[in-house]
């Protein structure tokens, strides 16, 4: 082999090496920026979400007729469909005649992208990942020794379209059909209230760390392992509330 072809095979050897390691920075450097920048994306929508809430608030808890909130889509899909139920069972055993079961039915706000959920359900911001969920706002609820205040936001959907994918910006119109107390009951000096609050959600494992976080009251049936998909929390105090507004929901390009 003359020194003319070992320089020829050297090339070729060396250049190769680069090739290849070009090829593997390039792969790896690629995923992990891919990576990334999806998380980004969600942190922002995240942050959407939290936009979402403070103008339910307002609807909720200020009077507010109507809020918009525009969310700028990066190739997921938001929507408002599926379904979660809160049940408020309140039980005076001194007065059996008063006592009252409350039920709601919302169709949550979400958005969707691979195995991520963002949600904004019953007044609250849970995001999933897979099978984990991460409550990031809770419901406004008011829970102590004496008092029980649960208020129910229950948004629906009108008309057929139920959700939007793609990557353009979508404006959330909502607007209050209706609020008031759905029913409450004071024990007075007749006893305490036990109030049973029954959350079926796929999120349930998100709202049962939020009952274990209260200071008052008890889990008494949990996911266990996550894999069901309701909780319920027991409390007893002297007086329950439980408010409910309803709120229309429109998704617009």
């Amino acid at each position: 082999m003359n020194r003319a072809q070992s320089d020829a095979i050297g090339f070729v050897l060396v250049f190769s090496l680069i090739a290849l390691t070009i090829g593997a920075v390039y792969a790896t450097g690629f995923t992990a920026l891919t990576d990334l920048r999806t998380g980004e994306q969600l942190e922002n929508m995240e942050r959407a979400f939290d936009v979402l809430d403070d103008n339910v608030d307002d609807i909720v808890r200020d009077g507010a007729p109507g809020r918009a909130t525009e969310i700028k889509l990066n190739g997921g899909t938001l929507a408002v469909e599926g379904r979660a139920n809160v049940t408020v069972e309140a039980t005076n055993t001194s007065d059996t005649a008063e006592n009252f079961t409350v039920t709601a039915a919302t169709r949550p706000i979400t958005y969707s992208d691979g195995d991520t959920t963002v949600a904004a359900s019953f007044g609250t911001v849970i995001r999933s990942d897979g099978d984990a969920a991460v409550m990031r706002d809770g419901p406004g609820w008011l829970v102590d020794d004496e008092r029980a205040v649960l208020p129910l936001t229950v948004t629906t959907r009108p008309g057929s379209r139920s959700a939007i994918g793609g990557s353009s910006t979508v404006l959330v119109a909502m607007d209050a059909t209706s609020r008031g107390i759905a029913r409450e009951l004071d024990a007075g000096s007749d006893g305490p209230i036990r109030v049973n609050v029954t959350v079926e959600s796929p999120r349930a494992d998100a709202w049962e760390r939020y009952f274990e976080s209260l200071d008052d009251g008890t889990v008494i049936e949990g996911t266990e392992d996550g894999s069901a998909d309701s909780v319920t929390y027991q409390v007893e105090v002297d007086r329950v509330v439980v408010p409910r507004t309803t709120i229309r929901v429109r998704l617009e390009r």
